[in-house]
């Protein structure tokens, strides 16, 4: 039973101060969860109902004044815990700090017990023992991986510092086992093995927790997609790395175009959206990136294609330029090649269901939409703005589409346009590589415009001393303003690219493969270096 309060008539200053009553308070209810436990007879598995009893003990009979007092003490302390942690600046603090004051009321409960009962009783005590167990894996729900370790270490030297100086000297050299100097630093030694077992297992925990969030994550799919990172993002839309994962169990890497939520209320956008993806389904060719699907999901349009694990010619442009070091010329050639074989194909080869011929001009020819992928292959994307101009070959599209430095003149004058048009924003690309200078893009838009349609194209030689003759041939010829001057299709300039090749040397796709990656990695160092 708890201890009669003290007597109302009794002077406030002859009775037990304020600390005193507490402890005695503490003592009073150890000792009643002392005999609680032991009258359950559970052992070691009484550690998990420890703190139920001591709800119980306390709710359930009539409480006197000190172990009310307790009580309330605790209550009032595990509140100021709660509310440090919702206070932003003390929060991470609280959460360092409060594991290790938890942990210290085992040893002040068998410190409790030591005094109240003395040191032969408080060794054969479970409810210290069982406390020490209970915080310490309970600890192991907080997910913080060294913490059951550093709450059993704690608690191990907490333990072995009260047997060795206050237990140890009382109890004297008792021969029972109980009382034996080595039974008790065993004690220590368990609880720091419990610390490291429950640190491993917070560290099984998380691997589990990890394994299930992929595993859930897998199932958050897009349709038949798992979405990825952006790879690429516009005013129109976005183009997001994805994983094909239908039914069947396979995967493949797809890239998902998607256009903003924002614009699916815009028939025409959505239009031309179709049209992309159903001209990207009939190219079929190895330098054309392939339309996998198209659809709708949760109102979202989308069409799926080939993955490039590459880069674009512009990056390779760019870090090329940073390094001041130029494209190889005899790479420049076949990537030119390679980009003109993909859109003869397009002008020329590609068919409809009917076997009809499409005649797809790109309209978009630019370094941003020639994909380099890191094995060395050339592809061609975004047919986004592209026109199929049907059989008729004067028939041709006079929508003013693209980017305006690569724009051929009759583009930007609102003529007609028809295949000449991509041949000649290949040569303004390639005049960029060889050259490693823009042709004709200005800090203005309006002094761009101006040079596409009369600055002087600038001989090769003057800018790439060791560039080939046959370069100023091939770009005398391609950069005519006049289309019916230029190349009279990509056939055509294949041919003159040929000539070129055989005066610069063939390169490979291994070649192309070994340029990606040098000039990435030298970009790389060269970043670290200046951090």
């Amino acid at each position: 039973m708890s201890p009669p309060s003290a007597p109302a008539s009794t002077p406030r200053h002859a009775g037990p101060s304020r600390s005193a009553q507490l402890w005695e308070a503490l003592q009073s209810g150890v000792l009643d969860l002392e005999r609680s436990v032991a009258r359950a007879g559970q052992g070691v598995g009484a550690g998990g109902l420890v703190v139920a009893i001591y709800v119980t003990l306390f709710v359930s009979r009539q409480l006197g004044f000190l172990s009310a007092t307790i009580a309330i003490t605790s209550l009032w302390w595990f509140y100021g815990v709660y509310w440090a942690l919702q206070q932003p600046r003390w929060q991470r603090a609280a959460m360092l700090v409060s594991p290790f004051f938890e942990i210290s009321i085992p040893s002040l409960c068998l410190l409790a017990v030591y005094r109240a009962k003395g040191g032969a009783y408080a060794v054969g005590s479970w409810v210290p023992a069982e406390l020490y167990t209970v915080f310490i894996l309970s600890s192991i729900l907080r997910l913080r991986r060294w913490l059951p370790a550093g709450l059993g270490l704690l608690a191990a030297v907490q333990y072995a510092l009260i047997w060795t100086f206050l237990i140890a000297p009382e109890v004297g050299q008792r021969p029972e086992t109980l009382y034996q100097p080595g039974v008790h630093w065993v004690r220590s030694v368990s609880l720091l093995l419990t610390g490291l077992a429950g640190t491993v297992a917070v560290i099984r925990l998380n691997r589990l927790i990890q394994r299930a969030t992929k595993s859930a994550r897998s199932h958050d799919l897009f349709g038949k997609y798992q979405l990825g990172d952006t790879v690429a993002s516009g005013g129109m839309g976005r183009v997001v790395r994805a994983t094909y994962c239908p039914e069947g169990g396979f995967e493949r890497d797809v890239a998902i175009k998607l256009i903003h939520p924002h614009l699916a209320d815009d028939e025409a956008f959505v239009r031309r959206f179709r049209t992309e993806a159903r001209l990207c389904a009939r190219l079929n060719h190895p330098n054309i990136v392939p339309a996998l699907d198209f659809g709708v999901v949760d109102g979202q349009y989308f069409f799926a294609m080939d993955y490039v694990d590459g880069t674009t010619l512009t990056e390779l442009l760019r870090e090329a330029g940073e390094l001041n070091r130029p494209i190889p010329l005899r790479i420049t050639a076949h990537i030119g090649l390679e980009v003109a074989r993909a859109l003869h194909h397009a002008h020329a080869e590609a068919v409809d269901g009917r076997g009809r011929l499409l005649r797809v001009v790109h309209r978009d020819v630019s370094p941003g939409n020639v994909m380099v992928h890191r094995r060395g292959h050339v592809r061609v994307l975004d047919f986004g703005v592209a026109q199929a101009i049907g059989r008729g070959p004067k028939e041709a599209t006079r929508t003013l589409v693209g980017k305006p430095s690569y724009m051929a003149p009759e583009q930007l004058s609102g003529g007609p346009v028809d295949a000449r048009a991509d041949l000649w924003s290949l040569s303004v690309v390639l005049w960029e590589m060889v050259t490693n200078e823009p042709l004709f893009r200005r800090d203005l838009e309006a002094a761009t415009l101006l040079a596409v349609c009369q600055d002087a194209i600038p001989r090769v030689a003057s800018l790439r001393p060791d560039a080939h003759p046959a370069w100023q041939t091939f770009f005398d010829h391609a950069l005519q303003r006049d289309p019916n001057a230029r190349f009279i299709d990509a056939e055509a300039l294949c041919d003159a690219l040929l000539v070129v090749q055989s005066a610069e040397g063939a390169a490979t796709a291994d070649d192309l493969a070994e340029l990606v990656h040098r000039v990435t990695t030298d970009v790389e160092e060269l970043e670290l270096d200046l951090d």
